[in-house]
């Protein structure tokens, strides 16, 4: 029974001391001043990325139709990826995947990355 005790007060001993070591090194000031550790969980936001309009290359046209990640815009056919930016004349962000329409007329800014449109504005009726 002496026995047991005396481990379970040299585990609880070690546990202690390996908190309290753990603890020296993370607030220590030369792992502060390495930036290594920090006391405060720090989370980098992301900005929402917005349209470009300083980009080149940018059209115009009349969008007539969107279903199942194809923009049908003046009689052609083009892509838009899941990171194809869409955007209405506010800025508000749409989703690809929520542009389901067809016979509607929809003037467009678009710019083109090939045969996929990399950005687009719609401008829809007020």
């Amino acid at each position: 029974m002496a026995g047991q005790r005396s481990r379970q007060s040299l585990v609880g001993t070690s546990c202690v001391g390996l908190l309290l070591g753990t603890a020296a090194l993370m607030w220590s000031p030369m792992a502060e001043a390495q930036g290594t550790f920090s006391p405060a969980l720090q989370v980098q936001q992301v900005q929402p990325r917005s349209i470009d309009r300083s980009l080149e290359g940018m059209r115009k046209g009349v969008l007539t139709r969107a279903l199942n990640g194809t923009a049908w815009i003046d009689g052609r056919t083009y892509t838009l990826t899941a990171d194809t930016l869409v955007e209405n004349r506010n800025g508000r962000r749409l989703q690809v995947k929520d542009l389901r329409w067809e016979n509607i007329q929809f003037r467009v800014e678009y710019w083109l990355d090939g045969s996929q449109i990399s950005q687009i504005v719609i401008y829809f009726p007020e």
